[in-house]
């Protein structure tokens, strides 16, 4: 009888593991992050614009969008930018809402109708709410660019200064190309 169960434990075993097996996301180009759009309004003034998927934080989809602006600067052959104050740059981070969980089921026993204590048959996290993102994310910039240092307004943002520091979280060189992603060990790299 024991030789009939130790092969069918040794199948639960490896089925249970295989379902704890993570597989990693490989990395991703600056332009890979989302959708991007940037277009000149006029000789030194563009509309810079980032959409992304509802996952990526408000905040960060900001930072992405300020590097954005950086990188279209420096390729436009200025050093400096500013954010203009438009109505439409108003922003308002996206709708959310909170997702409850569905109440663990009720069981019947030979006193009626129970629920299971926490911890037997749910865990305490199941019944805590979730706040989601309905919306994708999206910022968008209009921007006026300067080219010499004694014409710039002193709250304009220096792009070479935020491609430097910024754009080395993002993969963007301080003259604004795009690097390839940084592979390490955990992820196969494909010939």
């Amino acid at each position: 009888m024991n030789k009939k169960i130790l092969p069918c434990l040794v199948l639960a075993v490896a089925a249970s593991l295989t379902g704890c097996m993570t597989t990693f996301e490989k990395p991703r180009t600056f332009d890979q992050l989302g959708h991007f759009s940037s277009y000149p309004l006029n000789q030194h003034s563009f509309r810079v614009s980032f959409k992304t998927s509802p996952n990526m934080s408000y905040g960060t989809a900001q930072e992405i969008t300020l590097v954005k602006a950086a990188q279209v600067t420096i390729q436009s052959g200025f050093s400096a930018f500013k954010v203009l104050n438009d109505p439409s740059n108003r922003n308002q981070p996206p709708r959310q809402t909170v997702i409850y969980p569905a109440p663990p089921p009720m069981f019947v026993g030979p006193y009626g109708f129970y629920r299971p204590a926490p911890g037997f048959g749910y865990g305490p996290w199941d019944d805590s709410p979730e706040v989601v993102n309905l919306d994708p994310t999206e910022v968008s910039y209009t921007i006026e660019c300067y080219k010499q240092p004694e014409n710039t307004p002193s709250d304009a943002f220096s792009a070479g200064v935020i491609l430097q520091s910024l754009g080395a979280k993002y993969g963007v060189s301080p003259n604004g190309n795009v690097l390839p992603p940084v592979q390490t060990g955990k992820y196969n790299a494909q010939p």
